[in-house]
Formats: C-alpha cells, structure tokens, sequence
C-alpha cells in the first residue's frame, strides 16, 4: 500500500491537479490550496503537523482550516482533547465547483435586476456621489470606511451577506468586529438562510444578528451606515463595490432593510 500511495503522490495527475496554482484557479486561496494537498499527503493529522508540512503559520491555520471545513473540502474530528484534520478525496472538489456554479448564477442573475437601479441613482440628486471600489482590497476599504470614516458612530445595517463574502472575509471580519466593538459602533445584521448555518455563528458585541426564511431571497448585498451605501458583487468572476453617497437613497435603503428585519427569524446572538 505504501508504495501504491508514494506512486501516486509522485504522478502526473498528482502534480497538475494538486498544484497550488491550479486550485488557486478554481478558488482556493494559496494557504487553503498548500493546506489541502499537505492533508492529502499525510492523512488525518494535528495542526502541528499540518504547520510543519503546509508552511503556514499557526496565526493562519485554524482560519485555513476553518475556510477548507466550510467548503467541505476538509473534515475534523477530535481524539481525546486534541483535533485531527483529514482532507476529502479530490473528488469532491467537482461538488464543490458545482456548488460555486450554482451561486454564481444567482448572483448574475440579482445583478443583472439591480443594475438599472444603480444606473438612475447617481441622477437622483446633484450632491450624489458614486464610486466603483474593485477587487477584494477596495472592498475591505469600504468595509474600513464604516469603522475609519464613521465619526457620529452610524449604525451599520447589513443586509444579504453572501456565502462567498462569508467564506472568504472570514478572517478580516474577525479583525473588524474586534475594532467595531472598541469603538462601540452599533450593527444589524440580515443573513440569507444558506449563510447563516454556514458555520456556527458567535454572538457579538453592539450587534445583533437575524436571518430570512427559507423562501425568502435577498436581491443583493448590500453594506449601508449613514449615507453611504454599498452593493457588493463578489462571486469568482467579479468583486466589486458600487457606493453611493446619498441621504434619500440611504433612508430609502433603510425603510426597506426594517421591513425585512421584521421578518427575519430572530437567533439571540
């Protein structure tokens, strides 16, 4: 057996689809991507082990982990008081392409109803202001607006957050709640339902979160506080953030996102 897997760990087919930059394409980060095929190289392991084979530091890990284990590419159990991390058979990584697909379609398909709407918004007032923020970077800076460029302390509504932004603002948002709750900035958050049992979700601090029935679908994701507000596209083709400036909009914005907060399920965290 052991020859078997050496074989196999040093063939072609190990080497074209195991390589980081291939799994980075279908959209693993590079530390998810050196995580996965270290787990596939030993087998269920600690995290020691997985430091040590993936060259990823133990501040990193368990965020990795946590993202592998969410896209159900990773599986954990724990022995005792120590947790063992195995990787699924690459087989699964079709499920998991499929599944990206599949949100990818609603996403165009919400984009494409809510595009009209965000060409006739910047006419509604002269002391509008829009701005397209692109690539992950530019959408952690409108993120960081709400913490940074928020004096009077405005509530930040959230309304919609997508699978996608959850999986991969995992960390950031860890840092950003961290920040929000020093500042006591207060928060309301509206989860679609596939979101919300993602992953075990914590109570946080001046923030109180809900999500929307089953049959209920959000159009977008939209990130408001104050007069600005954010329409966010993140799917594996686009990510971008569509801000505008606007106080109609932001009340109109936020008339609608309280009609749906008494609608969603309340989860007392």
């Amino acid at each position: 057996m052991g020859w078997l897997l050496e074989s196999f760990l040093n063939s072609a087919i190990y080497r074209v689809y195991m390589n980081a930059e291939v799994l980075e394409k279908i959209g693993l980060t590079k530390g998810e991507s050196r995580a996965y095929v270290a787990l596939l190289k030993l087998g269920k392991s600690s995290v020691g082990i997985i430091i040590n084979e993936a060259n990823i530091s133990r501040s990193k890990i368990y965020d990795v982990l946590d993202r592998l284990i969410s896209k159900g590419l990773v599986s954990i159990v724990t022995e005792g008081k120590i947790k063992h991390f195995t990787a699924i058979p690459p087989k699964r990584i079709h499920e998991f392409l499929e599944q990206q697909k599949q949100e990818l379609e609603k996403r165009e398909e919400a984009l494409k109803m809510i595009t009209p709407q965000l060409e006739k918004l910047p006419l509604l007032q002269t002391n509008t202001s829009a701005e397209i923020l692109s690539g992950p970077r530019g959408i952690k800076t409108f993120f960081d607006m709400s913490l940074y460029d928020n004096s009077k302390k405005e509530e930040i509504l959230v309304l919609g957050y997508s699978k996608e932004a959850s999986l991969y603002f995992h960390a950031y948002f860890r840092k950003h709640h961290k920040e929000r709750t020093r500042k006591k900035i207060p928060g309301r958050v509206i989860y679609d339902y596939e979101t919300w049992f993602l992953k075990n979700r914590e109570k946080r601090t001046y923030v109180e979160q809900r999500y929307l029935p089953k049959d209920m679908k959000t159009p977008a994701f939209i990130y408001l506080f104050g007069d600005v507000i954010g329409t966010i596209v993140f799917t594996k083709q686009q990510k971008l953030c569509f801000m505008i400036k606007n106080k109609m909009v932001a009340e109109s914005y936020t008339a609608y996102f309280n009609i749906l907060w008494k609608q969603a399920i309340k989860t007392g965290k």
